[in-house]
């Protein structure tokens, strides 16, 4: 019986199990940027689309294609025909026939949308009530595409601006004491987390015309204010009047700006990162990195976007916790030749590699899997007795559980690997 290519393909890595390149598909979200993927994946994009995410990994919605000798096979398929050789025999029963996490690179041109993500449970139980309810795996008004939950990690590529989690408990009443036009919201002000659960839930179950009310007044005095006097990146006011000018449609303010005064205003210099766990309200502003997560697309939104809003099921999932954000890698230098960064997550770590010519990086036995990308120049991944791997600057590619291999470059370069902790 003739084998199809993609049992051949299979049976090939089976013999030789060998680092393999990745050809990787682009997400076109509307926030996107239309420089920055484009230019380190040598795309063209002379109609100036929106490339939002470059997705490396296996997620059913859009998966890696592997590339094995002549043949092309997703990820996907080659993990069902050879899920130890490629996660470890520990991994594959840990996760079954899945890579646990998903890689992006990620370039925001405008602000996305207010977010958080489930946890283990939330996910699963809310993956099958939608199950039972008929709504179909890609319905716009769907919260749970799959059963897994989504903790994240971002570094930054560039100046990176965010909202990440409620800000201090004491910052967020001296927001409401001096925003004039929110002073009615400050009624019953205590530092606790009740006052906070109870504050965002009122803001984000108003009214369309209670929102207008409180929104629409300060808008247009931040807009005059901004006329006479130019807000910075590092201003709430920035960020908020952009938003607006997004996402305020139809005379209609959007309830997501009440989330920018009440968040963490981020900024990351490249190199640092973020972690995000289940139930953190968040949204990315502007800037490239690297993101990596379980391997889910679990989102519930509360604003700020044109996709499907469910305010009810972000105020249930959220934790309310308020405080200051913890930035991972601060005062990184440049030059250092290996930066680890670690999480609480069980399915991730992910490190950033320089490589010179003079100082090439050796991955030992024993680990796996991982996946990487080429974020500056190009490098050529050699293993035991397979010809080197040419990866050019914006390039992926897999490394099979407990291969020994090489990494060198002929001038420098920069590469981000991700792989399962403690393996």
């Amino acid at each position: 019986m003739n084998r199809s290519a993609p049992e051949t393909a299979v049976e090939d890595f089976l013999r030789r199990p060998r680092p393999l390149t990745l050809r990787c598909g682009v997400r076109h979200y509307a926030w996107g940027d239309p420089d920055y993927i484009p230019e380190l994946t040598g795309i063209p994009n002379q109609k100036r689309e929106p490339y939002a995410e470059l997705w490396i990994g296996a997620h059913t919605e859009l998966s890696s294609v592997a590339q094995v000798g002549d043949s092309e096979i997703p990820l996907p398929l080659l993990l069902r025909g050879a899920a130890e050789v490629v996660l470890g025999r520990r991994n594959a029963e840990r996760f079954g026939e899945e890579l646990p996490f998903l890689l992006k690179v990620l370039a925001a041109a405008q602000p996305l949308s207010i977010q958080a993500h489930p946890d283990k449970r939330q996910a699963r139980a809310g993956f099958v009530r939608e199950n039972r309810l008929g709504i179909r795996p890609d319905a716009p008004d769907r919260n749970y595409r799959d059963d897994n939950h989504k903790p994240e990690l971002f570094v930054a590529l560039t100046d990176f601006y965010a909202l990440r989690g409620f800000r201090p408990l004491d910052e967020i009443g001296a927001v409401l004491a001096s925003v004039p036009e929110l002073h009615d919201l400050a009624s019953g002000y205590c530092p606790t987390r009740e006052f906070l659960t109870d504050l965002y839930t009122r803001v984000m179950r108003m009214g369309r015309n209670e929102v207008d009310a409180l929104l629409t007044p300060l808008m247009l005095r931040l807009q005059e204010e901004v006329a006479r006097r130019t807000f910075s990146r590092e201003q709430t006011e920035y960020w908020v009047l952009q938003a607006d000018s997004i996402f305020s449609q139809d005379g209609h303010r959007d309830r997501g700006l009440f989330s920018v005064f009440f968040l963490n205003l981020v900024h990351l210099l490249p190199g640092e990162a973020m972690y995000l766990p289940a139930g953190e309200l968040h949204t990315y502003l502007q800037g490239c990195g690297i993101e990596i997560m379980a391997n889910s697309d679990n989102v519930l939104r509360g604003g700020l976007t044109p996709k499907h809003t469910d305010v009810d099921e972000l105020l249930r999932i959220l934790t309310f916790d308020a405080g200051k954000v913890n930035i991972i890698g601060k005062g990184l230098r440049p030059e250092e030749e290996l930066v680890v960064y670690e999480t609480p997550s069980e399915e991730f770590i992910l490190s950033r590699l320089r490589i010179t010519a003079e100082r090439p990086y050796a991955g030992a036995a024993g680990h796996g899997p991982e996946l990487g990308v080429v974020i500056q120049g190009r490098v050529v991944i050699s293993a035991a007795g397979v010809d080197g791997l040419e990866i050019e600057r914006g390039g992926a590619f897999l490394i099979p559980y407990g291969l020994g291999y090489r990494i060198s470059c002929p001038t420098e370069a920069v590469v981000f690997m991700a792989g399962v902790p403690g393996v």
